[in-house]
């Protein structure tokens, strides 16, 4: 696994992620992305089930070159970058 902040751009359909750009190159999902969730980091303490915020995504992808990776895909100032990779 390799630790990273490196810009990336997400195309969806109905909110799921269907190709990315990264490295210069396209990849597209291989399997369903899986989406990464988290709770708020402030809620009430009476409120027992916090609602989840999507973070981002987890990616098995595969390049145009044939290459096959899982990504972690997050949220970066209103855009997207590859904060992990499994190669």
């Amino acid at each position: 696994m390799t630790i990273m902040l490196e810009a990336a751009s997400i195309w969806e359909h109905d909110g799921v992620p269907v190709r990315l750009v990264f490295r210069g190159e396209r990849w597209r999902p291989v399997d369903t992305p899986i989406p990464l969730t988290g709770e708020p980091d402030t809620t009430p303490a009476a409120l027992t089930h916090p609602p989840e915020r999507l973070l981002g995504w987890r990616i098995r992808a595969c390049s145009e070159s044939d290459e096959r990776v899982t990504v972690d895909i997050v949220r970066v100032d209103g855009g997207w970058a590859v904060e992990h990779l499994w190669s």
